[in-house]
Order: C-alpha cells, then sequence, then structure tokens
C-alpha cells in the first residue's frame, strides 16, 4: 500500500524523536517536558514560533483570534512581541494568563527589557528571546531550565557586528558565559537578515560557518541548536511568501536548524505560517529519504501546480469566438450584493441590500457554490446576469481566503 507523505513525515518524525531522548544534551533537549512533547535539535522538524507583533498594544480579542489562527496554521509556540522602547511588563503578565487560560500552548516573549522578562519569568514563560552581550548579566539568576535565545549583539551599543567569524566568536562566548553560569537550554541566533541591504548572503555564510565550527573538536561543546528567524526575510519582500517559505524551509532542515520564527503581520503574509509548517515537512522528508524535496507526497503549490488537464478533440470552425466585453451595466432592480472575507474564520459574507441601502439577507460560508445555490434559492433576485456576476465574485473570494490574498470585490 502507498504510504502518503503526511504518514510518512509522522513515522520519520516518530522515530526521530526516540532517537533524541538518548541523545539529550545542550544541542537536544526538551523545550518544556512538563507541558509539552517538543524536543528541539539534531535531526529534528524544527517547530514553528509565530510572533504577535506588538503584541502588548493589542486587545484580548485580537491577540486571541491571532492565536487561535497561528495555532490552526500549525504554528507550535506563540510569540508575545513586545514594542520596543515601550515596556509594558503589566501587560506582558496579562497576556501570558490570557492564552493559558484559552489555549494549550507554548508561549515565548519577545523582549530585550529586564522588566519584561522578568514578569514573564514570574508566569513561567517556556522561551526567552533574547540575551546578548549587552544585557547577559542582568539576568544570570534566571531560572536556568528556561530556553533563551542568544544574540552575537550588544544592543544597547548598537553593536551588530557583520562579519560572520566576529558572529560565531560571540556566540560562542556567550554560550560560554551563561554555561558556566549554569544555563542548560540555550539557542543561538547567528541573524538571518534581509536580502539586498544588508544581505541575505553574509548571514546564511554565519549561519554555514557555525555549523562547519562545531564538527570542531575544540568546538563541539559550543554546539546549541540554532534560531533561524524566516520572517526577516519573507516580510520584506514584496514577492509571494511560498516559494521564499519553501525555499527557506528547505535550508533550514538541510543545515538543521534547532527552530523557525516567523510572523503573519501584513496582509501580504496571511496564511504564511501555513506554508512554512507544509514546508518543513516536504523538506524533512525529502532529507531522510536524501532526495530533493519533490515527489514525496506533499506539496505546497498555490498558484501553480504540476498537472495540466488534457484538451479533448473538437472543432473550433464552429465554435462563437467571444474577443470582446460588453460593459454595459443595467442595475438590478431589486438591490445589490456585497461580498467580504474573514480570512481568519475562513468565511465569506454576503449582504444583500435594496436599492436604498436597507440591508435585507446575509449569508455566511467558505463554499462558493454552497453559498450561491442558497442564494438562487432565496429568489433575492432572479436577474441571470447578476448571479452570473455573484457567482464569479463568490468564487473569486473563496480562492482568495485559500491562496490568503486579499479580496476587492469587483464593481
Amino acid at each position: 500500500m502507498e504510504i502518503s507523505g503526511e504518514s510518512e513525515f509522522s513515522e520519520i518524525v516518530k522515530k526521530q524523536l526516540e532517537l533524541a531522548k538518548d541523545q539529550l544534551s545542550f544541542h537536544t533537549y526538551y523545550l518544556n517536558e512538563e507541558k509539552s512533547k517538543i524536543i528541539i535539535g539534531r535531526n529534528l522538524p524544527p517547530p514553528i514560533i509565530a510572533e504577535i507583533v506588538n503584541c502588548t498594544e493589542k486587545s484580548d480579542y485580537n491577540i486571541l483570534k491571532k492565536v487561535k489562527h497561528y495555532i490552526g496554521s500549525g504554528a507550535d509556540i506563540i510569540d508575545i512581541g513586545c514594542v520596543s522602547n515601550k515596556p509594558n511588563s503589566d501587560r506582558v503578565k496579562e497576556i501570558i494568563k490570557l492564552v493559558r487560560s484559552n489555549f494549550n500552548i507554548l508561549i515565548s516573549v519577545d523582549s530585550m527589557d529586564s522588566d519584561e522578562i522578568n514578569a514573564a519569568v514570574d508566569e513561567d514563560i517556556d522561551l526567552i528571546l533574547s540575551l546578548d552581550l549587552g544585557n547577559y548579566k542582568e539576568f544570570l539568576n534566571l531560572p536556568k531550565n528556561i530556553p533563551i535565545v542568544i544574540l552575537p549583539t550588544n544592543v544597547k551599543e548598537a553593536y551588530f557586528p557583520k562579519d560572520p567569524e566576529i558572529r560565531i566568536k560571540n556566540l560562542f562566548k556567550l554560550t560560554n558565559e551563561l554555561q558556566n553560569n549554569g544555563f542548560k537550554k540555550l539557542i543561538a541566533d547567528p541573524l538571518l537578515e534581509t536580502p539586498i541591504t544588508p544581505g541575505i548572503c553574509n548571514s546564511l555564510e554565519t549561519y554555514f560557518l557555525y555549523k562547519k565550527k562545531i564538527s570542531e573538536d575544540k568546538y563541539q561543546n559550543f554546539e546549541l541548536p540554532l534560531f533561524f528567524g524566516i520572517s526577516n526575510v519573507v516580510e520584506l519582500m514584496d514577492i509571494d511568501s511560498v516559494g521564499i517559505n519553501g525555499l527557506l524551509a528547505s535550508i533550514a532542515i538541510e543545515q538543521d536548524m534547532g527552530v523557525l520564527f516567523t510572523v503573519e503581520h501584513s496582509t501580504k503574509l496571511m496564511g504564511g505560517v501555513r506554508e512554512l509548517k507544509e514546508s518543513v515537512k516536504l523538506n524533512f522528508v525529502a532529507k531522510h529519504k536524501k532526495t530533493p524535496p519533490i515527489n514525496q507526497g506533499i506539496s505546497v503549490f498555490r498558484a501553480k501546480g504540476k498537472i495540466n488537464e488534457k484538451t479533448p478533440k473538437f472543432n473550433d470552425k464552429r465554435a462563437i469566438l467571444v474577443n470582446e466585453l460588453i460593459p454595459e451595466y443595467t442595475p438590478d432592480e431589486n438591490g445589490y450584493f456585497r461580498i467580504y472575507v474573514n480570512h481568519y474564520l475562513r468565511k465569506i459574507y454576503v449582504l444583500f441590500y435594496t436599492n436604498d441601502d436597507i440591508l435585507l439577507q446575509t449569508f455566511i460560508g467558505d463554499n462558493s457554490e454552497a453559498l450561491s445555490k442558497k442564494i438562487i434559492q432565496s429568489k433575492l433576485t432572479q436577474d441571470v446576469y447578476h448571479l452570473n456576476y455573484l457567482g464569479r465574485e463568490l468564487k473569486k473570494a473563496e480562492i482568495c481566503i485559500f491562496f490568503g490574498k486579499p479580496y476587492i470585490q469587483d464593481e
């Protein structure tokens, strides 16, 4: 019997987790064994951290909506994105309690402010982003079993080294300092940067060099899981996210990254967590089968695909050629439709108004054909041109939900 790509992924992960349990160390460990079975480290699929940007300034409703969407998309950890230079430690505590009271999910805090980090620790935060050379001494008394992301920077002094060798030297130095102070769960972030400016190639070189260095005997004790900040790339390119996520996932799996970090902050990134999750599965299966990430029973196509429908033979000499759109429009005397989409709920809203702008009927669904049929049955209009338009727009709305694209009704 042919095994599906999803099933194959699950079987491979199951075997790798059993192996990982016998190799627990600084490079492979449970994020929080009391709450979750997630292990990060060698030869494991990296969990995905999904950040709620400027989380401390958002309402409870919007936070819970985002968390639900992220979890449904495959996120493994929800990140509370704090606001730089606007610390709000009380709100950090409130958000942790809010998320925990509604969802069973690991939570991280993204801050370098001591009050916010300590507030998160008071609420038993599961992961801290981030410590660097400028602030780590403030946190030497933190619980030693909390996973902490470390950076090769000194943000307080605006120090951001560019040279890959210096970045790795700084990471090794910080690793040594923190391990000597009893910290057991560290994650190294060599910093993935934006293409063109400041440039992605230099930062990728740092990741590759880190992996090369820790293969040497004298650096083996410094080996940590790597943090791969995918959002630094995909957020700052006006290119469809699915291909970028797929390519970065292949680099992450090939280089055995420990954890992936992403966001869906802007409209263009809607659905990005799901794209990344599926891309991780595809590349992880391919790596363990030692093949390119193709024909694995998992695909992440959105705008394109691999299969074409065969065209039957027909006599085109008898066909009716339609070469011109006649833009004439006659308003429907019964009223008009307004269509909206909710990407978080994955729903289409259809509102029917009289021509005096009085709302008569509302339809909510996720399938364009089902909505079209229900609207026809309601007999709100029998104008065939209007119904033709409605069917076209509903299908467009459905496609936009699938792709995560913004929907704008054709007037």
